[in-house]
């Protein structure tokens, strides 16, 4: 039995389940409204109000709490700058579940969270725009620096290629020709001389031993 219940664990350990609910409240910024298990709302319904309430002060150091849990600047800005005027007439209940049931699998009971007073869907998609497109400009930026360093390199200095040789005249090439063809009939020649003489030892030795 735990007595004195306050934190729900969710299954988690601290370092775990604190990372998991700024999480749910980041997108709950960006997005305005998120789907998640009901338990999982209940917690970050807490830790998102909490941080509206300091958004309303909208000073330095509402800014800093916010900055511990949320690490965005542009997002901070966003909460303090729009969100945070949005909810200056009301004192809590910044936020609402609505329940849906059961999840289809392991039954666990979902729920939608979302702010009570929501800005237009262009707004949002360009929230979110503005928010992912950081992360893309910096790893074009890095691409943009590697290529700039590639070619601010000094080129490698070309080595001395060797002049071609002359192609050589009309008349050489004939000569080379003739004198191929001179040089092939001469080894003819001995070819057929040898096998005229093998030919006539051959003969020599059969006469040979014809009279023994």
């Amino acid at each position: 039995m735990r007595h004195g219940d306050r934190v729900k664990k969710l299954g988690r350990k601290k370092e775990h389940r604190i990372a998991l609910l700024r999480n749910q409240c980041r997108s709950l910024f960006i997005l305005e409204k998120i789907r998640t298990t009901l338990p999982k709302a209940k917690e970050t319904k807490k830790l998102a109000e909490h941080l509206i309430e300091f958004a309303k002060h909208n000073d330095l150091a509402a800014r800093r709490r916010i900055y511990r849990h949320i690490q965005d600047h542009k997002l901070v800005k966003i909460i303090c700058d729009e969100i945070g005027p949005r909810f200056s007439e009301r004192h809590g209940g910044y936020t609402r579940i609505y329940r849906l049931g059961p999840r289809l699998g392991d039954g666990a009971e979902m729920a939608i969270l979302e702010l009570v007073e929501q800005s237009d869907p262009d707004t949002i998609t360009m929230r979110r725009k503005l928010i992912e497109r950081r992360h893309l400009v910096e790893t074009q930026s890095k691409k943009d620096k590697k290529k700039k360093t590639k070619r601010e390199k000094k080129p490698k200095e070309k080595k001395a290629k060797k002049k071609p040789v002359q192609a050589a005249t009309k008349k050489e090439k004939e000569e080379k020709k003739i004198s191929k063809k001179k040089v092939a009939k001469s080894k003819a020649k001995k070819l057929k001389k040898e096998k005229k003489a093998k030919r006539k030892i051959k003969e020599k030795k059969g006469k040979k031993k014809r009279r023994k």
